[in-house]
């Protein structure tokens, strides 16, 4: 089992052009001003962001903002664990 820390660390090096391609592998298309403040939230946090009880934190960040739709479309990205599976 790989470390939660870890796995957080790795998730905050991750590059733009990673960022845009886990969003193409599940057909999610954004604008990349959307996507490049999406980065900079999930890099500046502290928090492990494979926390549960942190997923619903980082929505309300990413619909504050940008917007709900924005937040909806990356949704799935969360909860299908989309993330997880790149950097592992």
């Amino acid at each position: 089992m790989l470390n939660v820390y870890y796995m957080n660390h790795r998730l905050q090096q991750i590059t733009m052009q990673t960022f845009q391609r886990i969003c193409q592998k599940n057909q999610i298309i954004m604008q990349e001003g959307d996507l490049k403040i999406i980065l900079h939230i999930i890099k500046d946090n502290p928090y492990p962001l494979f926390d549960n009880e942190f997923v619903p934190v980082l929505l309300n960040e990413i619909s504050r903002r940008t917007s709900k739709e924005v937040c909806n479309q990356f949704k799935p990205i969360l909860e299908n664990n989309c993330l997880i599976q790149e950097i592992v």
